[in-house]
């Protein structure tokens, strides 16, 4: 009973080291995943906060009953941004727009036009520009 009783807890030993050996794996890779993570949230929330942009006007053109829209924006933050990978929002509904610059970087202190076509309605009419990372500007303009 001596022998078996000793190969027994060996077994037990020998699985609780493999089941300890597996579980260090395991939390190590996800300890691993959460710091890499936090170190990505980190430099996006840095990067959000040097990012600011405001609408300077807002110009709607009528032609019949639609109109196009004309906004001139300036990038107020210390990040350069994408021009091209702006949302433009007109009440509420995303919109395609145009712009006839040749770079699609907007660096700092730079001022911008981007046209937004085939809108209708009259009235106040309210639009948003946010930038990639969801900075975000608004402006209100009549119709």
């Amino acid at each position: 009973m001596g022998f078996e009783l000793s190969v027994v807890t060996v077994i037990f030993f020998i699985s609780a080291v493999l089941l300890g050996t597996f579980s260090y794996t395991m939390l190590s890779t996800s300890n691993e995943v959460v710091v890499d993570a936090s170190v990505e949230q980190h430099k996006m929330q840095s990067i959000r906060l040097q990012t600011d942009i405001e609408v300077d006007d807002s110009i709607p053109q009528t032609s019949g009953s639609n109109y196009n829209l004309t906004l001139i924006l300036s990038n107020t933050g210390s990040e350069t941004i994408r021009f091209d990978e702006l949302n433009v929002l007109v009440d509420g509904t995303l919109k395609s727009y145009s712009y006839s610059d040749v770079a699609a970087t907007w660096t700092p202190a730079e001022t911008r036009n981007l046209t937004v076509t085939g809108l209708y309605g009259l009235g106040i009419h309210r639009v948003k520009v946010v930038t990639s990372n969801g900075v975000s500007a608004y402006d209100s303009y009549l119709v």
